[in-house]
């Protein structure tokens, strides 16, 4: 058996987050400070005792309790905390924070720019600046995607399904035969199109719409012949010609493993016919990309850190780099994770793509070919690394906002 992998190749630490999302979840804590040189702190008692505690703060203010666990809440002198830590009635005192929500656009959408992107251009093209128009699609060739997720509503409108050498095939709009039973499709498709939706975490093109395309089982890994005929189905569409609006725009491949006369032509099939591909560059740390990310005809994606940083299991020359660790994105049953890996990197250029397309075809001009894509995409790279071209970053990291606005004026 001949297969691609993502489970150990390309994705490494999953962390769950242990909160589902439709409860306003993931809270991050802020010091909450008083003005005037005061603070607020959380006081507990010995006993309820608030008199000795005020004759010993005359200048605190009381701002609740709560008898039940001998806790008062004040506002007191920051001079006056060492003193009353040392009132034997007092048995702690702690700063009290402010919890909030985590921030919906996370570090990795900030870098390369696709808030300001939504920012700059929703007044002028509305939904486009998000990444939609009415035929602008993006197929997410992987293990499918649990469509259900709140933060993926209404983003799957089309299922392919091929599994086992085509034994297990579909395709349609029956969303349940591309379920996502791994985890890996959803994390890639929350990276591409979570929904800017005031919880959770958002997509870089929020409202960009999505094809799912199975090709891959449960355990991460699938047949060469099932991935070559995703690409194919994706590019034909549901109408099922080739060359018409209903196909996808661009094919992201989060999937890597050895090259193939088979995969080779799928991949030659959708590049002629205008689809661009997006695939990740691998994690073995090797010197040059996975298949299909090798191909020429295809945008190579390399990982970098928050820092900017290349991890060593990224493998080198790529194209682009793209933010691939501790990302933080959708997982199946409402769920939030983090995971890393290439494959996280590639769907932020492949929801760039998104964004240049939709608003190209928002501005009245016609999409930009794969070769002027690609063009596009690493003329305005934000420089990484040793200056220009170099091994690990290439052309650099993908900007959404130069490229979108580079790709105006073409």
């Amino acid at each position: 058996m001949i297969s691609i992998f993502i489970n150990k190749k390309l994705v490494f630490a999953v962390i769950i987050v242990s909160v589902l999302i439709a409860s306003s979840m993931l809270p991050v804590i802020f010091a909450e400070q008083a003005d005037n040189g005061t603070t607020r702190l959380i006081v507990g008692l010995r006993s309820n005792d608030l008199q000795n505690l005020l004759s010993v703060c005359r200048n605190c203010r009381t701002i609740m309790s709560i008898p039940e666990i001998n806790v008062v809440v004040i506002e007191a002198p920051r001079l006056l905390i060492n003193t009353l830590k040392k009132q034997n009635f007092i048995i702690y005192i702690e700063e009290d924070k402010l919890v909030k929500v985590n921030e919906e656009v996370q570090w990795n959408i900030q870098m390369i720019h696709a808030d300001q992107v939504w920012s700059t251009y929703n007044s002028t093209y509305g939904d486009a600046a998000y990444g939609y128009y009415s035929y602008l699609h993006v197929a997410v060739v992987d293990t499918g995607i649990d469509y259900t997720h709140v933060e993926l509503s209404g983003a799957v409108t089309y299922c392919i399904m091929s599994l086992n050498n085509g034994a297990r095939f579909y395709k349609g709009t029956n969303l349940k035969y591309c379920k996502d039973y791994n985890g890996h499709g959803t994390h890639v498709a929350g990276i591409i199109a979570a929904r800017l939706n005031g919880v959770g975490v958002v997509g870089v093109a929020p409202k960009v719409k999505l094809y799912a395309v199975r090709v891959l089982g449960a355990d991460g890994s699938g047949y060469i012949s099932d991935i070559a005929r995703g690409i194919i189905e994706a590019t034909n569409g549901p109408d099922g010609k080739a060359g018409t609006a209903d196909d996808a725009d661009v094919i992201s491949m989060s999937l890597g493993g050895p090259g193939s006369s088979t995969l080779y032509n799928a991949i030659k099939y959708a590049y002629n016919y205008g689809v661009v591909l997006v695939a990740a560059a691998g994690n073995e740390g090797a010197d040059y990309p996975d298949y299909p990310a090798a191909y020429s005809e295809v945008i190579a994606v390399g990982a970098i850190d928050s820092n900017g940083q290349v991890p060593d299991w990224s493998n080198r020359n790529p194209d682009l780099v793209a933010p691939g660790v501790d990302i933080l994105s959708t997982y199946p049953g409402n769920y939030l994770a983090y995971m890393s890996g290439t494959s996280m990197a590639c769907p932020h250029v492949s929801g760039v793509v998104a964004l240049i397309q939709s608003l190209r075809l928002a501005a009245g001009k016609s999409k930009l070919t794969p070769s002027q894509t690609y063009n596009v995409l690493v003329y305005t790279a934000i420089d990484l690394g040793s200056p220009g071209y170099d091994l690990l970053y290439e052309y650099g990291l993908v900007d959404a906002l130069e490229a979108v606005q580079y790709a105006l004026t073409i």
